[in-house]
């Protein structure tokens, strides 16, 4: 029968496609040697800042005016508590990729060495990144710059990222026509939609004022309404311009809406056209990563999954490629083991390597 470390072995060597994320190409390209562990591992990572405030560190040693070796300390005391929280199982990845003594880190005991050994290049190369981009990212309602989604296209970019926040329709006369400039383009030049769902950005106001509007304090709001969503791919393959569309909701309650509505947009040599994306931001852990596979394989097709992207900050984030590449593999052994999918090395190990890297090549190369 087959087991996790045969169907692990397909793909964990796959080059990873991270297909949308927020690093800073200008800082990546000056290949600068990096920091501190501090820097690189906890300044720009809202996942950690957001556990650190749980367990009741203040603000000031988080991202306030507290000095490196205190922020370091308050990180150095959230982290052995954090088991159970999906940062945990990253941490071990990340001081694993760094060749650090991942034990001492786990109870609170590690140094904030530095990384100057290492420059966001050489990190990119050690985790074998093939391909990674923001793309072009708009608020649903603002006006789109031509010449910056040009540039962005001349760079390689080949994703519209749409954030539909609260207050935001779709089919609102004030946002479909900008959005129709941009996703003209997006079709024009063969680019992926990305429509972000169900984000709650306007929670804690002081949080909002020490830590920016990115500071890991957002919020899930109520499900999506499908029928606006479906009335607004209506309308733009009624119009000729429908793009490849990825769907994410941070409300894990409408995986199973998106997943069935986006089998009703389809496009002849375009498999999976239009789907329901990876598990994001607050469902990026094992649950909402089995959630979405569940929903995908059973409204969906599974081989045409564009599986995992970071949409994220930190170098250190493509430990998740991995981190899904492993419970991807363990939910299909155990779909195996149930009877629920064929014990067939000939059909499961295509339907991996798609997921893990050929379906996420096909967006942008």
């Amino acid at each position: 029968m087959l087991a996790f470390d045969e169907l692990y072995s397909w793909v964990k060597e796959l080059p990873i496609v991270d297909w949308h994320n927020h690093l800073d190409l200008n800082w990546i390209a000056a290949d600068q040697p990096l920091g501190s562990l501090y820097e690189v591992w906890v300044k720009a990572d809202p996942y950690k800042h957001r556990a650190m405030r749980i367990c009741g560190e203040s603000e000031e040693a988080i991202t306030g005016g507290a000095s490196e070796s205190d922020k370091w300390a308050a990180w150095m005391r959230t982290l052995p508590k954090l088991v159970g929280n999906p940062v945990f199982a990253w941490a071990q990845m990340e001081l694993a990729f760094l060749g650090l003594p991942v034990s001492d880190y786990l109870h609170g005991e590690g140094e904030n060495v530095s990384l100057s050994a290492w420059t966001p290049k050489k990190m990119l190369q050690a985790f074998n990144v093939a391909y990674y981009d923001p793309g072009y990212r708009m608020n649903a309602g603002d006006a789109p710059d031509l010449e910056a989604l040009a540039k962005v296209h001349a760079r390689g970019g080949r994703v519209l990222d749409i954030s539909v926040d609260e207050g935001a329709s779709l089919l609102a006369p004030d946002v479909l026509p900008t959005l129709r400039t941009a996703i003209r383009f997006a079709v024009a030049h063969k680019w992926t939609m990305l429509l972000h769902l169900g984000a709650l950005r306007e929670t804690s106001a002081r949080l909002r004022a020490a830590a920016g509007p990115a500071g890991g304090y957002a919020g899930m709001r109520a499900p999506v309404d499908p029928a606006v969503v479906a009335r607004f791919l209506d309308v733009l393959e009624g119009e000729g311009l429908l793009p490849r569309t990825i769907l994410l909701s941070l409300n894990p309650e409408a995986h199973a809406q998106l997943a069935v509505l986006a089998g009703s947009f389809n496009g002849a040599g375009l498999p999976g056209k239009v789907q329901l994306g990876p598990a994001w931001w607050w469902c990026d852990h094992k649950e909402g990563i089995c959630d979405v596979l569940e929903k995908n394989a059973a409204y969906g097709v599974l081989a045409t999954f564009v599986g995992m992207t970071t949409d994220s900050r930190s170098l250190l984030s493509f430990v998740r490629h991995d981190y899904f590449r492993r419970i991807l593999c363990q939910w299909v052994v155990e779909k195996v083991a149930k009877g629920d999918f064929p014990d067939d090395a000939t059909l499961i190990r295509p339907m991996l390597e798609n997921i893990c890297h050929r379906n996420a090549a096909q967006l942008v190369f």
